[in-house]
């Protein structure tokens, strides 16, 4: 029976913490452009934010009590992994979006399905490979159904087309493959046939193409502006509210380059606070799954932990032009509902693994 433990104090202030100065910073980085570009009021960007984050909070309590064991029951969990394929499937049967069928539109709203994945693949794998068969035919088959699994996850993902999405489920399911100790062989095809598959979309993708041409080249503008925006910020920065990239000249300020904004108004003081606050939530997701009371509870927690890391580290690097654009936003800090309220679920798993921890 495992022991209950005390709730993670230090990764749940970490979190509200982190959303909180997301709400402020979407705030400072979408205010001009709400009112100038899109004719809304001028907080509107930042009002969304907020209520993603309420909502995404009242998920993650839910997500920190929820019993672990009927979670990640095969019924449960695979039911989960289903749903969200028929939500990316039905996302592509819609009309695109800024030329891509990457939101689900409802009634009253739209949701990302991909942000969804990156719960229920690492759900679907943690049942599945935390209960391995008997023998070596009964885990050779649960080995070949989560490679299934994998694959078409990032193949529905893939084709909105969302490759930034595709390698980061790609990445975390790898490191669920790895911590269930799956023999290389599988991985190795695995990780061949990714290889082909992205090298395929990169080529059938013209501005992918371009973007790994000024990668390796001449800097893209954006990236640029972002660098000039980081780089005017100094030591202190200009101040909350005073950057001057975000008016019209920083494509995207308040999503994928909200980094650069809080780079340019809170300096290198600001960005080493925000990627240090995002260290502590990776970190006492890690301590999670240290504790976990069952191997799925183990699996899922290195997965979705993995999936905060990476994320985060993919966002930045392209922001500081160490990696070709993708289109991710940084954890809680950039605007976006569907990605906030997921990562919030996320964390709350990763409470409710720490504390159930033996």
């Amino acid at each position: 029976m495992p022991q209950v433990r005390r709730i993670d104090r230090t990764l749940l202030g970490a979190t509200v913490l982190t959303a909180a100065v997301g709400v402020v910073m979407v705030a400072s980085a979408s205010g001009t452009r709400a009112s100038e570009y899109y004719h809304l009021w001028e907080y509107e960007f930042a009002f969304r934010q907020l209520v993603a984050v309420l909502l995404g909070l009242a998920a993650m309590l839910a997500a920190t009590f929820v019993p672990l064991e009927r979670l990640t029951s095969p019924k449960v969990a695979f039911s989960f992994l289903a749903v969200t394929w028929l939500a990316l499937a039905a996302a592509y049967l819609q009309s695109p979006v800024a030329g891509t069928h990457r939101w689900l539109q409802l009634p009253v709203s739209s949701i990302q399905p991909s942000a969804i994945a990156k719960v229920t693949l690492p759900l679907a794998l943690a049942s599945l490979l935390g209960r391995p068969g008997s023998d070596r035919a009964a885990r050779q088959r649960t080995q070949r159904l989560a490679l299934g699994m994998i694959a078409v996850t990032v193949a529905l993902v893939l084709v909105e087309p969302d490759l930034g999405s595709a390698v980061l489920l790609l990445v975390a399911a790898v490191a669920i493959l790895l911590l269930a100790d799956v023999p290389l062989r599988p991985l190795a095809a695995l990780g061949g046939a990714a290889t082909v598959a992205f090298l395929i979309a990169i080529a059938l993708k013209p501005y992918r193409v371009e973007r790994l041409r000024t990668f390796f080249g001449e800097t893209s503008y954006q990236v640029q502006q972002s660098l000039i925006a980081i780089g005017g910020g100094g030591v202190l920065g200009r101040g909350l509210g005073q950057g001057l990239q975000k008016l019209f000249y920083l494509p995207q300020p308040h999503t994928d380059f909200i980094f650069a904004v809080i780079g340019e108004e809170l300096g290198l003081v600001g960005t080493v606070a925000v990627l240090a606050i995002l260290g502590v939530i990776v970190w006492r997701a890690l301590v999670a799954v240290r504790h976990a009371g069952t191997p799925a509870a183990a699996l899922l927690g290195a997965g979705l932990a993995v999936t905060l890391g990476v994320q985060a580290l993919l966002n930045v690097s392209v922001c500081v032009k160490l990696l070709p654009a993708k289109g991710l936003p940084l954890p809680l800090l950039s605007a976006g509902g569907s990605d906030v309220m997921l990562t919030l679920v996320a964390i709350g798993l990763l409470l409710n693994i720490g504390k159930e921890g033996a």
